[in-house]
């Protein structure tokens, strides 16, 4: 699958395994559609996508869109102009973004348009231009989606630490989403909003439980107890009161926390806290604490997440075969797939690859196994150790997932400031396509 990689420096153009005349980007660039001229149908779109992705991260819009023009399938050009909008709106250029996610013509409710106009709304935030952040989303034609982007711009402006702003924001949410023209039959005379199972106040209530949440993340735990307690629904209330508790017991004020999870007012709402605090528990090596809580949530509850909290906490301080004894404990393959997961990520961060590798071989998901292998690979490769990283992808990626792993690998290593050695595993692909989106993924990072 791989050809014999290449070795010796590539640090000047003279050393690249491929004639460069100009600027390093623009060289793996002219390889890349170089070789979508030799392949046709999807695999040409797949290159030429990742052509105009590279081109939109190297701040070359207009570039970036003359070769998205080049893509034949509608859903893939969609999705390059979403990228480069998205692109766009982090550099700062929102003019261009939102005039590039507007002309996207997609229609599907999780799509590259409304993910490129949230995407914009959140930068516009952040940069304090909240009202302009609404017009923006205001393009969503989803109305619950353009409700998720609102409650996002809310969370942006939060993030920066405007709190005022954010609760206006907020507010908005449920004012934009209920007093609309298409929403008037919700409406009775009081002006009070009829509750309804198809359009409630959800996204108004996650904002604000996200507020709560992030004012609890920067220490003003007050603050966050009164936004909490400023919604106007028992499930919000609850929701953002468990998310304030899992912030106290992160941060170790286990007492604290106990305190605010017997804020929540629905059954089982308290479920993220009680995970939260055994997790703490663990990780301050009182497992035998963290154990009574998380027999409590599989009586009580029926969920395991306790279990996997305390598993993934005694990997990180090197009790391997402990972690492995509280994984076996634990009942429904999804969540025992999630513990294996976060313990082979510790071990490989804590260089225990060989370790980390029994569990890989552990899990029984055949969907699971290739994402787990793929995100091994790259905290192996970002940290230098590539042949690993490609040996393991060789064991566990399967087939069919190989090349996708190599493809992140090089790309790892470009992120990592090996350019050298990325474009030697991008140039060592024999498959014409992965090559060619390996080595148009490593131009941005040689700019």
């Amino acid at each position: 699958m791989l050809a014999a990689l290449q070795t010796g420096s590539l640090a000047d153009a003279r050393s690249l395994p491929f004639a460069c005349d100009g600027a390093l980007p623009d060289c793996l660039l002219h390889e890349a559609t170089a070789a979508a001229e030799h392949v046709g149908g999807m695999a040409r779109d797949e290159i030429q996508f990742a052509i105009a992705v590279a081109l939109g991260h190297l701040g070359r819009f207009d570039a970036a869109m003359q070769a998205a023009a080049n893509l034949t399938a509608p859903r893939t050009l969609a999705d390059a102009q979403g990228e480069i909008s998205i692109a766009a709106a982090r550099a700062g250029d929102f003019d261009r973004a939102y005039a590039i996610a507007l002309a996207i013509a997609d229609a599907r409710d999780v799509s590259p348009r409304t993910a490129a106009f949230e995407t914009l709304a959140i930068a516009q935030a952040r940069a304090g231009q909240i009202d302009a952040a609404f017009d923006t989303v205001a393009a969503i034609t989803n109305p619950y989606r353009r409700s998720e982007a609102q409650a996002a711009i809310a969370l942006a402006a939060a993030q920066e630490g405007d709190i005022p702003g954010a609760m206006r924001a907020a507010s908005l949410v449920g004012t934009n989403y209920w007093f609309s023209p298409n929403q008037h039959q919700l409406l009775i005379a009081s002006g009070v909003v009829a509750r309804s199972g198809g359009f409630d106040h959800f996204w108004f209530y996650e904002a604000m439980a996200n507020i709560a949440q992030t004012q609890a993340r920067h220490g003003d735990i007050l603050g966050a107890l009164q936004t909490a307690r400023s919604i106007p629904d028992a499930a919000g209330r609850s929701r953002a009161a468990a998310r304030i508790a899992a912030v106290q017991a992160e941060q170790g004020d286990i007492d604290g926390a106990l305190a605010t999870a017997r804020r929540v007012e629905v059954p089982y709402g308290d479920l993220e806290a009680l995970v939260a605090i055994a997790r703490s528990k663990a990780g301050a090596g009182d497992f035998a604490g963290a154990l009574e809580i998380a027999s409590e949530l599989v009586t009580a509850y029926g969920h395991s997440g306790g279990l996997e909290a305390i598993a993934v906490e005694q990997a990180k301080q090197g009790r391997f075969d402990d972690s492995l004894k509280s994984t076996a404990r634990i009942w429904d393959v999804e969540t025992r797939t999630k513990a294996l997961a976060g313990i082979a990520r510790t071990l490989v961060q804590r260089g225990q690859v060989d370790e980390a590798l029994t569990v890989v071989g552990m899990i029984q998901s055949d969907e699971a196994r290739p994402l787990l292998v793929k995100d091994l690979a790259v905290l192996l490769a970002a940290d230098g150790k590539v042949a690993r990283a490609l040996e393991m992808a060789a064991e566990f990626a399967g087939r069919r997932n190989y090349l996708d792993v190599v493809v992140a690998i090089a790309l790892a290593q470009a992120g990592a400031g090996d350019l050298d050695g990325a474009i030697a595993t991008a140039i060592g692909i024999e498959d014409t396509e992965m090559r060619a989106i390996a080595l148009a993924g490593i131009a941005p990072f040689a700019a």
